[in-house]
């Protein structure tokens, strides 16, 4: 079950820590969590440095005394948005200090501890010109005594996503008591929790905010606690299939209700319940919704693509992923959803993961469906407009597989990736010349006329890294390679022509030795397009090849004008009788040699 991460996610950190540093004594003074309780906070960067501490105690809510040896954490959201977190464990008086911490008062700290199984804690800012904060976090003991509790009331909304339909509840629990609630796990067994919930039996993704612990089993939510005196809400949110405009949900309700409400917005989709509206809700009651969805709005059709472009790169640990999709929004007037439904939904890979958007984009309405896709719900400005994002894609191998899903009729897509050595396979895409840029050079692929629902798959894995060789040494490897190639290709004229006593004409050297001087302008140019070779040397090296064929091009031209002014006597073949140029080795028709040595009326075979 995955869950939004807010504000209450640092006391789940505290589960971990205080399980693994529970054998600290009360004698252990404040100071970084020993063993597996510091590798627990390993994942999340360090608070950011400053000037400022934070010091208290945990004092326990009866006794004021201080409570030692207990896990307190603290965690900072800078105006970067990248999350700190450090922890420690309180001396035998209760104490904690945090030094050496930034005291931008944009910078919002959360303070948590853990006591028992119930984590308390504290939301604050540091003050302009503040270096110190005193916080004294007081704890206190459970009971597990839920005479008294009872469900106030219970709202259901839906609304149209990306892929189905979301349903959001909230649950309102009443503690008229003085005391926290919670049930210890070892007490569960047999025992009714403080909320059970069933969900409909197609209900899928659920999502709850992490500070609502709610255990997951099957069709059924579990909610042990804790809670505390007062109100509380517990709300989360799952999906159903798309259905027909018209449908019935069946609801039950465990631990019944007070009172239920059906949250509608303007333009969507509509709930009413079968019986009385206001009647009661009996533990063990089970309804029937009925859902009346709107007519799809016209103004999604104002939506059409012009292009779309992708930019990967490949390091490794992950596959960085940019995107920009250019959109044209027709009429004079921006589009916005009228009931809430997203206007367009682009699908993101599974495991994608850091997603940003640009101020731009956000200022439009994109937000994480529910489904794992973006929604987009305006407003677009009419016109031309640019929807940029960008995620990562681990990867658990070398290599990668990035597979897009076009969400509306494209009619270009663009693929750029940067070349560090990569080995590109798709079907879909084809290739274009290469892009270069200043620091780096990106490997192109297209495609055109994509439609909406279409994947299009690239696998991405690197060339095996070898050592560089010295410019000169390279050059020399080079020269050599290209030497043993060009003798390998011409032995085998050599050895006919040693074997005939007729050696090559100058003409048909000359073609050869051209062929090869085009050939090496050739992928002289795919290794400058690459990145290769730098523009100087690409320039310096070129001229000299060009010049060399235009050069071999003239010896060849004279060579053939020359042979035919000094021998122009054709001869006939001795195997076919097909007419042969004068200096002609062998027959164009049947390929029998002319004029060798004991040959006549001597045809081998063929």
């Amino acid at each position: 079950m995955t869950r939004p991460v807010r504000w209450a996610a640092t006391l789940v950190m505290l589960t971990a820590v205080s399980t693994s540093a529970g054998g600290a004594g009360p004698s252990t003074p404040p100071g970084e969590f020993p063993g597996m309780a510091a590798r627990a906070l390993d994942s999340i960067a360090g608070v950011p440095a400053g000037p400022a501490a934070i010091r208290g105690r945990v004092v326990h809510e009866r006794e004021s005394a201080g409570v030692g040896g207990i896990p307190v954490v603290l965690y900072a959201l800078p105006p970067d948005g990248v999350p700190g977190l450090r922890g420690m464990l309180t001396d035998e008086t209760g104490a904690f200090r945090f030094e050496s911490i930034a005291d931008d008062p944009a910078t919002v700290y959360f303070l948590g501890a853990r006591y028992g199984e119930i984590p308390f804690g504290v939301r604050f800012s540091f003050e302009a010109g503040e270096l110190e904060r005193q916080i004294d976090l007081t704890v206190a003991d459970a009971t597990s005594d839920t005479n008294g509790i009872e469900v106030g009331e219970v709202q259901i909304e839906v609304e149209e996503g990306c892929a189905n339909l979301s349903v959001r509840e909230s649950h309102r629990l009443d503690n008229p008591g003085a005391q926290t609630i919670y049930i210890p796990q070892a007490e569960r067994s047999g025992r009714e929790p403080i909320l059970r919930v069933t969900l409909p039996a197609d209900a899928s993704g659920l999502q709850s905010n992490i500070g609502d612990p709610l255990e997951e089993d099957g069709d059924t939510l579990a909610f042990w606690g804790p809670l505390r005196p007062g109100q509380r809400r517990l709300e989360f949110s799952y999906q159903i299939p798309e259905r027909a405009p018209a449908f019935e949900m069946r609801r039950s309700f465990p631990s019944g209700a007070r009172r239920l409400v059906l949250v509608e917005r303007p333009g969507g989709p509509t709930l009413t319940r079968s019986g009385t509206d206001d009647a009661e809700l009996r533990p063990g009651d089970s309804i029937a919704l009925h859902v009346e969805l709107p007519a799809p709005a016209d103004s999604a059709g104002r939506i059409s693509a012009l292009e779309t472009r992708i930019w990967l790169e490949l390091d490794g640990a992950a596959l960085t992923v940019r995107q920009q999709h250019t959109l044209a929004i027709e009429g004079d007037t921006p589009l916005l959803s009228a009931n809430g439904a997203p206007l367009l939904c682009i699908p993101l890979p599974d495991g994608a993961e850091d997603l940003s958007f640009s101020s731009e984009t956000l200022a439009m309405g994109l937000s994480r469906d529910v489904s794992g896709a973006l929604a987009l719900r305006g407003p677009l400005p009419a016109g031309e407009t640019e929807i940029s994002l960008r995620f990562l894609l681990p990867i658990e191998r070398d290599e990668a597989l990035f597979s897009h899903l076009m969400p509306i009729d494209v009619p270009l897509l663009s693929v750029l990736i940067a070349d560090t050595r990569l080995v590109v396979e798709t079907s879909r895409l084809h290739r274009q010349r290469p892009i270069r840029t200043p620091d780096r050079s990106y490997l192109r692929l297209e495609a055109f006329e994509i439609p909406a629902g279409e994947p299009v798959e690239l696998r991405l894995r690197p060339l095996e890294a070898r050592k560089a060789l010295p410019k000169p040494a390279a050059t020399g490897v080079v020269l050599a390679a290209a030497a043993l190639a060009i003798g390998f290709l011409i032995a085998p004229l050599r050895r006919a022509g040693a074997e005939t006593d007729a050696p090559p004409s100058a003409a048909s050297r000359a073609a050869e030795q051209r062929e090869f001087s085009l050939a090496a302008i050739r992928g002289l140019d795919e290794d400058f397009e690459i990145g290769k070779l730098s523009e100087a040397d690409y320039r310096e090296m070129r001229l000299a090849l060009r010049a060399e064929a235009v050069d071999l091009l003239r010896v060849e031209r004279a060579a053939l004008a020359g042979a035919a002014e000094a021998d122009p006597t054709p001869r006939s073949c001795p195997r076919c009788e097909a007419q042969a140029g004068a200096h002609a080795r062998f027959c164009s028709q049947c390929g029998a040699p002319l004029d060798e040595p004991g040959s006549a009326g001597e045809v081998p075979p063929v």
